[in-house]
Formats: C-alpha cells, sequence, structure tokens
C-alpha cells in the first residue's frame, strides 16, 4: 500500500532536515482524521526546535505565495 500524502510530507521533512543534521526523534503523519491529517513530532531540542519553525514558517509562506498564483481571483481574464 503506497502511503498517504500526510506521511510523504513527513518523510519529506525527515529527510529535509537530516541533510542539514537535525535529527528529529519522531515525525509522523496521524491519520485519525482523514480529511485533516496532522503531523506529530515527539520531544525536540531546543536548538532543533528554532530551525524547525524557522523552516515550517518558511514552508507556510511558500504554500500561500503558491495558493495566491493559483487562486482563480488573481487569474487576468
Amino acid at each position: 500500500m503506497s502511503p498517504a500524502p500526510a506521511e510523504r510530507v513527513a518523510e519529506i521533512l525527515r529527510d529535509e532536515l537530516a541533510e542539514h543534521g537535525v535529527r528529529l526523534p519522531e515525525i509522523r503523519a496521524d491519520l485519525a482524521d482523514p480529511q485533516q491529517p496532522q503531523l506529530v513530532m515527539g520531544a525536540v531540542p531546543l536548538g532543533t526546535g528554532f530551525a524547525l519553525l524557522r523552516l515550517l514558517t518558511d514552508y507556510q509562506r511558500l504554500l500561500a505565495a503558491e495558493r495566491a498564483r493559483h487562486s482563480p481571483r488573481t487569474w487576468r481574464t
């Protein structure tokens, strides 16, 4: 069975952080509610937590920009 999108995101984050020498003890997808999957992380060392917060904030900004770019409201007629 192929992994769910949320599981792939957890794996990608784990791999990208590992490339920068950041090891997360636990990061997994919680698929209890298929409509709203959640990323679940275990305890994170303080320095790693700040780096992770910065990385996730960057992802959030990129996602918002990408959504705005593809939004029908921004299309020209």
